[in-house]
């Protein structure tokens, strides 16, 4: 039997302070800098599968988590340029990932504001960006990221600019809803008070790693996050869910995709509705049926649904590099 944190005692709560169409909506949720899905995600897929003891070789399954749109789960990727055109792209972007959508134009509109005011940032981000031939950049680019998780009773549409950059303006990140002083352009300046008013509060910060490139680096992601009205078809379309050795599978193969495959090892009770894979020794995940579940290094437990794969990735690779950042940046997390 493989034991969970609920089997052991009583009091697994999801952690504090995280907040928890047509067919051409999000066609393509991965930019061609990324390496083709074709081969290399069904490799990893299989190898995460074959780990876990799942039913994933030999095209077993239709579509997995990299290939759903962000109707259907998955989430839209796309590299942001180095230049100062990368606000403008930002928005082409965003409306790219709401098309066929019906969601309000004003909300569209909040949402391309936001997009284009944390991408401008980025400008002051390119320390950590490795370039190949021609001078084209092959890891380390910001990068947009949107995707739909739950929230509360219903669901918001999260929009995330990842630069390569730890901190803000290369130092220490300031606390999620701290002031900040006004500045025109700066990463402290009123492009945040606007994020902050447009998204009412739904919007910060936290450490990640990058989905594109050769290397998925090191960095952090500025988020905001929008309420999709519960009449919206987005409110109630159906998402990727699956259970138990599936999920984590799924689990593990989007880890390695964003660089944590050295140590993950999938382990899948007999009967497959409960699987476990280490991440590391300080962080374990647990699926049993339509739940996922971490600890959290703070020491509390975080849990999503299955349906919330994409966030529950990016929590656990926050959790991976916040266990990085607390043993100094020359030791893995234990």
């Amino acid at each position: 039997m493989l034991l969970t944190p609920a089997d052991r005692g009583p009091g697994m709560q999801p952690a504090m302070g995280r907040p928890a169409l047509a067919d051409a909506w999000l066609a393509a949720p991965v930019s061609e800098l990324s390496a083709p899905i074709s081969h290399h995600r069904a490799t990893t897929l299989a190898y995460a599968g074959a780990l876990a003891r799942g039913p994933f070789g030999g095209g077993a399954i239709d579509m997995g988590l990299a290939e759903a749109s962000v109707r259907g789960g998955g989430c839209f990727v796309r590299p942001l340029p180095l230049d100062n055109t990368c606000a403008s792209a930002a928005r082409r972007f965003f409306r790219e990932a709401l098309a066929g959508s019906d969601l309000s134009g004003d909300l569209i509109h909040d949402g391309v504001t936001m997009a284009s005011e944390l991408a401008a940032n980025t400008m002051n981000a390119h320390g950590n960006i490795e370039f190949g031939g021609q001078g084209r950049p092959v890891s380390g680019m910001p990068e947009i990221w949107v995707y739909i998780r739950v929230f509360g009773s219903g669901r918001e549409l999260v929009c995330k600019i990842f630069d390569s950059e730890p901190g803000w303006d290369a130092g220490e990140p300031l606390p999620v809803g701290a002031s900040v002083p006004a500045g025109p352009d700066s990463i402290r300046g009123r492009g945040l008070q606007m994020v902050a008013g447009l998204s009412a509060g739904r919007w910060g910060h936290h450490l990640s790693r990058g989905r594109l490139g050769a290397w998925k680096v090191q960095g952090k992601a500025v988020w905001f996050a929008l309420r999709i009205p519960p009449g919206s078809e987005l409110a109630t379309s159906q998402r990727l869910a699956p259970r138990g050795s599936r999920a984590i599978a799924e689990l593990a193969a989007a880890l390695a995709d964003r660089g944590l495959g050295a140590g993950l090892v999938p382990v899948t009770e007999a009967g497959g509705d409960l699987a476990v894979v280490s991440v590391s020794r300080r962080l374990t995940v647990w699926c049993r049926g339509e739940i996922v579940w971490w600890q959290e290094p703070e020491g509390g437990y975080d849990r999503l649904p299955v349906t919330d794969l994409v966030e529950a990735a990016e929590r656990i690779v926050c959790a991976h590099e916040e266990l990085i950042a607390t043993r100094g940046a020359d030791q893995g997390p234990d």
